[in-house]
């Protein structure tokens, strides 16, 4: 099976409106049919026989393209129905999507990163999939934060899980040895954190305690909203304003402006845009940092001994991670509604979320699944896998505008604290009052 990259892109605006207003008789006929059909394979599956379907499906590239080939090759190899799978370059995703629901070419099957749901999900581009999804008998292990993400007001789901991304803290135990710690005691608050980053830096030269990419905002949301969800301070919750300026949003800025003016934090750390993020720490110059999964491929290779930990409240209290990634719809437009769920459903199911996805070195969604053959291997992936059940994704509409786009008020309240030293309490109330004059006002 050929899997395709697109190359160009349109304008995401033209015939948008006009496009969600068509689908109102659509989405509705559809809805029918899929709510009418039945059981099946976990409780949620279908009843439509394998029949021999050509289903569309389009997926960002990078990390989600790559398992979504894995997962449809899996699929394509057992089923007649089959998937001709489109990998669309990452930054001109939401371009392309809109350009295509402007002219009813959307495929079966659309992936979208977690944190742009809410929008797709407010254009109508998707269908109302809550019943087949609360109908598996393994919902409750599922990646809720995604699955909440990717609903709408009334709770109603529009997507399932389907890549996922999750937020930690890795370390440097050789270092940790060094600088006179306990390899096998991460930090476990925010006070702990500040001291175990203090002693490796006092191991001296270019060895620092703590690393952050302080010119990416999209990586502190990944890293820093996860310390807020723990104190039950979320910042972006569905339906409710927006709360930047807490207590724990202080803790946070607090803790990263002392670890700055203080040298132990990286100095590097405040041009850092992403693209060499994880390269220190994988030298071994620094001790801690918060990071992702991804990192642990890359760690393979290292030359010292590394741990886990959850990422905290300030005072150690919960912990929580960003579930990032991708979630999977349905599109309203589709003619094989029902052959298209039969997919996400198979990819729910034990032997592609271990035999297919945990085998090739993927996080299945199931926490159920944490502890299966292969993440096994690796008491980290297990131990990362369960912190999903405390999963956080933030769901608001414009969500990029805020803390995705570099001039953003997240990044820039975040680096008039850390890198220019603005007193927090003054950079917390720019950060709020910008934030909220753009997710409060929609």
């Amino acid at each position: 099976m050929q899997h395709h990259v697109i190359l160009s892109t349109a304008s995401p605006h033209p015939g948008r409106r006009r496009r969600r207003l068509g689908w109102t008789g659509a989405m509705a006929s559809v809805a029918l049919v899929l709510s009418a059909c039945g059981g099946g394979e976990g409780g949620g599956g279908s009843d439509v026989p394998d029949d021999g379907s050509q289903l569309t499906m389009w997926v960002r590239s990078g990390g989600p393209g790559e398992l979504a080939a894995t997962l449809v090759d899996a699929y394509n190899a057992s089923h007649e129905n089959q998937i001709e799978l489109t990998a669309v370059p990452a930054d001109n995703y939401q371009q392309v999507v809109g350009a295509a629901a402007g002219s009813d070419e959307l495929p079966d099957l659309l992936a979208a990163d977690v944190v742009f749901s809410p929008n797709y999900v407010e254009q109508g581009l998707l269908l109302d999939i809550t019943d087949r999804i609360e109908g598996l008998e393994f919902v409750d292990t599922l990646s809720k934060a995604q699955s909440e993400a990717a609903s709408d007001a009334d709770g109603n789901l529009y997507g399932a899980p389907f890549s996922i991304d999750s937020s930690f803290i890795a370390y440097n135990k050789d270092l940790y040895a060094a600088a006179g710690l306990d390899p096998e005691t991460p930090p476990t608050d925010f006070e702990e954190l500040y001291a175990h980053a203090e002693a490796v830096r006092g191991i001296g030269g270019d060895t620092y305690g703590y690393y952050w990419p302080g010119n990416c905002a999209g990586c502190n949301a990944f890293t820093l909203m996860p310390m807020l969800a723990a104190a039950g301070q979320p910042p972006v919750v569905a339906g409710e304003p927006v709360d930047l300026d807490s207590e724990a949003m202080a803790a946070v800025l607090e803790l990263h402006q002392q670890m700055y003016s203080n040298d132990i934090m990286s100095p590097a750390s405040a041009q850092e845009s992403g693209a060499t993020w994880t390269a220190d720490f994988l030298a071994g110059t620094v001790g801690i940092i918060p990071i992702g999964q991804f990192i642990i491929p890359e760690l393979a290779d290292a030359d010292f001994d590394w741990g886990y930990a959850a990422l905290p409240a300030p005072d150690g209290s919960a912990t929580s991670t960003f579930v990032g990634g991708d979630v999977l719809g349905i599109t309203a437009g589709s003619e094989y509604p029902e052959q298209a769920w039969d997919f996400i459903n198979w990819s729910l199911q034990e032997e592609a979320q271990v035999e297919v996805l945990a085998k090739s070195g993927y996080l299945p969604s199931r926490t159920d699944l944490a502890d299966n053959e292969y993440s096994a291997q690796d008491p980290r992936v297990v131990s990362i896998i369960d912190n999903l059940a405390n999963g956080y994704t933030p769901s608001a509409v414009n969500y990029g505008e805020v803390f995705n786009e570099a001039t953003g008020p997240w990044l820039t309240g975040l680096r008039d604290a850390v890198v220019n030293g603005k007193p927090v309490d003054q950079a917390l109330r720019t950060m709020q009052e910008d934030a909220a004059a753009v997710l409060d006002e929609q």
